[in-house]
């Protein structure tokens, strides 16, 4: 993938040192069980970004004009291991450089590593995990870096809220804070 700028947006807002938002793109796609593909991901979506107009209507402005880096991609697939340290060194160095980081592509692991990095750098954070499976595995196919257990990690040591699940393994429920669960149907 080229790092070409997001969305087409001038050079003087796509650089690290003016951006006050970064993209990392994530094309892995090393645990999918069903089909492959979400390594396509990144190129799509960029690709499709540069077909999008700028003009954000819901706060009157040009988010761009903020500054918006395109990161290096993180192509490490030599382990389920390896890729979610990669993405989760680097979305720490981002946010230790006060940017606003969002991740993008490849399939439901890539947010281990980033999950834990902004875990690792704020106070009770809140995850919103919108999904129709649960993804709530302590480890799937040998390793708990697996797309079935994207959550995990953050069930425990974060504040996780899910929204939309209609499926899942049986042990998963035993991951779910069903005092939350309550609540929500109250």
């Amino acid at each position: 993938m080229t790092n070409l700028n997001y969305a087409g947006i001038p050079d003087e807002y796509a650089g690290l040192e003016n951006a006050s938002i970064v993209l990392i793109p994530v094309p892995y796609d090393g645990t999918s069980t069903w089909q492959k593909g979400a390594d396509r991901g990144p190129s799509a979506f960029l690709d499709a970004s540069r077909n999008m107009e700028l003009y954000d209507i819901e706060t009157d402005s040009e988010i761009y004009h903020h500054g918006i880096h395109l990161a290096a991609s993180i192509t490490e697939n030599s382990s389920p291991e390896a890729m979610v340290e990669a993405v989760h060194a680097a979305t720490k160095k981002f946010i230790k450089k006060n940017k606003f980081v969002t991740l993008f592509g490849g399939e439901h692991s890539v947010s281990i590593g980033s999950i834990r990095a902004f875990n690792e750098c704020f106070d009770n954070l809140t995850v919103l995990h919108i999904d129709a499976h649960a993804d709530l595995r302590e480890s799937y196919d040998g390793t708990k870096y697996n797309h079935a257990c994207a959550v995990h990690e953050a069930s425990q040591s974060t504040n996780l809220v899910q929204v939309g699940i209609r499926s899942m393994d049986v042990i998963e429920k035993t991951f779910m804070d069903e005092e939350k669960k309550a609540k929500m149907k109250a």
